[in-house]
């Protein structure tokens, strides 16, 4: 029994933590919301504690660390083009008291765009709030690499949230909480608001990298990813990555209710403007 204990330690790492520690609304959200939902989608067609899994655009890691420590994933390996996951094991002790991220969780830099096929096979794979973040000539290439990974009978959960045309599908609500913004505003005036924007930003929007940039560097970094966003609709991402070789398995479009401003009516499909998430199960 003890040499089961060191074996299944050396695995996974440590398993004392308590997630009545967390005190930052960014890591609660990501260890609970979202890795409820990703095991929700993806842990019921695979057996998380046998798959091996890739979280393509994993961030700061601390959906995968939930997944391994509340829902007992066994191999999960985040790429990102950033290296926000090097905070993991800092945030962790932070926020759960954990003393080292489990050994079950492996992270990679990636070059963008840079193929992964041929060199990893996974039985499933997730993305979370990703995709809109990729260059429109991308789409197509990286999906298909991300389709040449995956084993036959393989998953793959696709969520993006919020959508472009949505209310703050511009991503900047933690500084302008007009809705649509974005499509009612210059490009000047969206930036004008953001830099005259004084006092906290809400909890929940506020992520580990904000310490990197200090208040206003922070501000220029997000307008110029809302400014590198490739506008993707719904329907535009289903018909990507049907020609990238997926098949639709399962899909969810959630809609918000809230009044279109007059100004946008006629200008853009009501569906588009409303369709806030969406969901996607996808096959090999």
């Amino acid at each position: 029994m003890n040499s089961l204990l060191q074996v299944l330690k050396s695995r996974f790492g440590t398993p004392t933590w308590d997630a009545d520690r967390i005190t930052d609304e960014w890591f609660r959200a990501h260890f609970h919301y979202a890795a409820d939902v990703v095991r929700q989608w993806l842990g019921e067609p695979l057996d998380l504690t046998q798959a091996k899994v890739l979280n393509f655009g994993c961030g700061d890691g601390i959906t995968d660390l939930a997944l391994v420590l509340r829902h007992g994933a066994t191999s999960i390996h985040g790429v990102d083009i950033r290296q926000e996951y090097a905070k993991l094991p800092r945030i962790a002790k932070e926020q759960l008291g954990l003393r080292r991220v489990p050994a079950a969780l492996s992270f990679e830099t990636i070059v963008p765009s840079a193929p992964l096929a041929g060199r990893m096979q996974v039985d499933g794979m997730f993305s979370w709030s990703t995709f809109e973040h990729v260059q429109r000539d991308q789409l197509l290439p990286i999906l298909s690499d991300l389709h040449a990974c995956l084993r036959p009978g393989g998953k793959f959960f696709l969520q993006i949230e919020p959508l472009y045309y949505s209310p703050y599908g511009s991503h900047l609500r933690r500084y302008n909480e007009q809705p649509w913004h974005h499509l009612l505003e210059t490009e000047d005036a969206l930036w004008r608001g953001i830099e005259a924007h004084q006092g906290p930003i809400a909890a929940e929007e506020t992520d580990f990298g904000f310490a990197d940039f200090g208040v206003e560097g922070y501000k220029k970094f997000v307008f110029n990813e809302y400014l590198a966003l490739n506008r993707l609709t719904a329907d535009e991402l289903v018909e990507i990555t049907q020609q990238a070789g997926f098949q639709l398995l399962r899909e969810e479009r959630r809609q918000v209710d809230t009044p279109i401003p007059e100004a946008l009516q006629g200008r853009y499909p009501e569906a588009q403007l409303r369709t806030n998430e969406i969901f996607l199960l996808l096959g090999a």
